[in-house]
């Protein structure tokens, strides 16, 4: 059994977020922006709702078989949690139509309740800060009467740093001989993304003592090339990435590919590329909390 089937799906926090006030063009869209320590009962989603919301899980989305299938899985997954709350899903990239368009084709046959854009990402990178704004703009101006909020990033919820921790501890406990650890994210041109994945390797240092972790990036510096000289100069050679990313696809063969090539240019390197985050129990978890909360911001 692997290390992430093995983590500790009991260590699940509670934590919530406060709301501000966001412009959409001429109208205004309720946004949440920061994480609180409110605490909301477990069951307590359908006495949150006055009218159950329409939800969407906003990914990044692919054309990648391998994705689509990963990222139907996980709306399965959480369908089955919020039964019966309706629950779709709209990816940015990789469909035929615009993430607007497809969630103009849903509201088209549902004409009452609020609707809940739930966003899968990891952070405050490009996609969050401008293009998930932008198609939430084209939806209100269609739909004026319509209320219509915006989550944060799942990455920011609390329960996924859990969730990495838990998979460290997981490995750990296997007995493995580990020296190091990179968090291996996307990446963003903004800085708020490699920010906020910085304190979280800050916070999880404090949480795991004795434990080393690094972080590297696909489209920002440092590179997993950098992130492996560093370990190697600290006489770090058996190291395990863990991707901070939900689905498989192209971006995790990317890695491997690399993983691979520093291993023949290294030949005392090992690296083992983790799984993606997407199978983990504690996700469907945050994403049901991230819903909770957003329903409690309308009562």
């Amino acid at each position: 059994m692997k290390s992430w089937e093995r983590a500790d799906e009991s260590e699940k926090e509670v934590c919530t977020l406060s709301n501000h006030t966001r412009r959409c063009g001429a109208r205004r869209c309720r946004n949440l922006s920061k994480w609180q320590n409110r605490t909301v009962a477990s069951g307590s989603l359908t006495a949150a709702m006055s009218s159950a919301p329409l939800v969407f899980l906003v990914c990044h989305g692919s054309r990648d078989p391998e994705y689509q299938q990963a990222a139907a899985d996980l709306l399965a997954r959480v369908r089955q949690r919020l039964a019966p709350q309706p629950v779709e899903l709209a990816q940015l990239e990789g469909q035929p139509l615009s993430l607007a368009e497809q969630i103009h084709r849903h509201l088209t046959a549902r004409l009452e309740g609020p609707v809940v854009l739930l966003s899968l990402f990891m952070g405050g990178g490009s996609h969050v800060e401008e293009d998930l704004p932008a198609a939430l703009e084209q939806v209100q101006a269609r739909w004026p009467h319509l209320k219509l909020l915006l989550t944060p990033p799942i990455g920011q919820h609390p329960a996924l740093l859990d969730l990495v921790a838990a998979r460290v501890a997981a490995a750990q406990r296997l007995g493995e001989l580990t020296h190091g650890w990179i968090l291996f994210g996307h990446g963003s041109r903004l800085p708020g993304f490699a920010a906020q994945l910085q304190a979280g390797i800050q916070a999880l240092e404090q949480r795991l003592p004795g434990i080393r972790l690094h972080v590297a990036f696909a489209a920002q510096p440092p590179t997993l090339e950098a992130a492996v000289i560093h370990c190697l100069r600290l006489g770090q050679y058996r190291l395990r990435v863990l991707p901070f990313f939900l689905f498989p696809g192209g971006l995790l063969r990317a890695l491997q590919e690399q993983a691979q090539r520093l291993q023949r240019e290294w030949p005392l390197l090992q690296i083992t590329v983790e799984p993606p985050l997407w199978r983990d129990p504690q996700l469907v978890q945050a994403i049901q909390e991230t819903l909770q909360t957003a329903c409690l911001t309308w009562k």
